[in-house]
């Protein structure tokens, strides 16, 4: 390593300044408390072990056995304290950034190509402890119940996009070249006999893995063959909706390579989003390509603004809003819509001519009901006047109504 003249010593010197902004640095983070109980004694203390690493940065040595066996040892605390991989990988890069910050406003000027050097080695010190660390979190959960904490984590890994490697070594599972991406939620499902039931449905499935639960599930779907893993997704999805009244809402995104699962997923929760906000959503995934007009409406606030304009005449009447909504959802037929909102077939058709007269749309013209669905759509992505027997998890018309004849 290039001689530091001093430089050495100036950042030994200020060690405890370096273990202090690494302390801040994690201060009020969940995990602190955790990794705090669980690294602090790794090397004698909190000073000692920042002072034993930065050791290792400033004399160019790299990551002795010893030391690779104590950053194992904290990945299999952390996984005992269920610390999730995320949360650990994020308190991980906010200490490596306080303590590269630090030292960089330490040293004096005119070191750069001294301090690029030192942090250069930092990094590659950190991928070593970093691997060795998840080696041990993967391990961790073989002592107790072995397949179902590693899927769970093995998942969890390949969303956050981080290696995978030696995870799935432990998990006994084979990664696929790529992964079709389910966000799926189902709250009416709240008992732990179906979330028992549909997670050992997941686990039957050959290289299936999952994070989350019924409230709200990730899972991936082996996609070698893309259309098999998108009848997976379907028949998963349908199993749900066959075990519950309440809404299904799933949305599902494929990207070629494991590297993009993390991609995948952004795509599947922008997507899900909308599908929570379509009146006559259907409990089934879907896909981007599906949902173009409500992606472009998602992104444009302009447009939205005039959609809501299209809805705020309807304000003057009663239910009318609601109306819509049920009719959407009963796929047009009126005589259905008109048993769900519990009316005569004439009050619906007289709603329907008060819609048209407030606002001058006509919701029984094919152009209406479009203008009326994407503006409904609009204004539940706003949160405006989102039913509340969905927020709740049951359907619109479960809200305040007594059970629908089709029931």
């Amino acid at each position: 390593m290039t001689a530091s003249g001093g430089l050495p010593d100036i950042l030994t010197a200020q060690c405890p300044r370096v273990a202090t902004a690494i302390r801040e640095a994690l201060h009020g983070h969940p995990a602190y408390q955790p990794i705090r109980r669980a690294a602090g004694p790794m090397f004698g203390g909190r000073r000692e072990t920042c002072a034993r690493l930065l050791g290792l940065v400033l004399r160019g040595d790299p990551l002795p056995a010893d030391d690779w066996d104590r950053f194992r040892d904290l990945g299999v605390l952390a996984a005992r304290q269920a610390i999730p991989l995320p949360v650990l990988s994020e308190a991980w890069d906010l200490a490596l950034t306080a303590a590269a910050r630090t030292c960089w406003v330490i040293a004096p000027p005119g070191r750069f190509a001294e301090m690029a050097e030192l942090t250069a080695h930092a990094a590659r010190l950190a991928v070593g402890a970093r691997e060795a660390c998840i080696q041990g979190y993967a391990e961790a959960p073989r002592a107790g119940a072995r397949s179902r904490p590693l899927r769970r984590l093995l998942a969890e890994t390949l969303i956050d996009g981080a290696p995978a490697g030696a995870i799935a070594e432990a998990a006994g599972v084979r990664l696929a070249p790529s992964y079709l991406v389910l966000r799926c939620e189902a709250p009416a499902l709240t008992a732990a006999s179906h979330w028992e039931r549909e997670s050992d449905r997941l686990e039957s499935w050959d290289g299936v893995l999952y994070s989350g639960d019924l409230g709200g599930l990730i899972v991936l779907f082996p996609a070698a063959e893309p259309l098999r893993a998108e009848d997976r997704s379907a028949e998963f999805t349908a199993g749900l909706a066959a075990r519950t009244r309440g809404p299904v809402r799933a949305a599902e995104s494929y990207r070629r390579g494991v590297a993009n699962i993390p991609a995948a997923l952004e795509e599947a929760s922008r997507v899900l989003t909308i599908v929570k906000a379509i009146p006559d959503a259907e409990d089934r995934p879907y896909r981007a390509d599906e949902l173009l007009v409500e992606l472009a409406i998602l992104g444009q606030p302009g447009i939205r603004g005039r959609l809501a304009a299209v809805l705020s005449p309807l304000d003057a009447g009663t239910d009318l809003r609601r109306t819509l909504e049920v009719l959407l959802a009963c796929n047009l037929d009126r005589e259905r819509a008109a048993r769900e909102l519990w009316i005569h077939r004439r009050t619906l058709h007289y709603r329907l001519d008060r819609i048209r007269d407030l606002s001058g749309v006509d919701p029984s013209s094919a152009r209406g009901i479009q203008l009326f669905r994407a503006a409904l759509t609009s204004a539940r992505l706003a949160g405006d006047r989102v039913p509340r027997g969905e927020r709740d998890g049951h359907r619109a018309e479960d809200a305040s109504l007594p059970p629908p004849l089709s029931a």
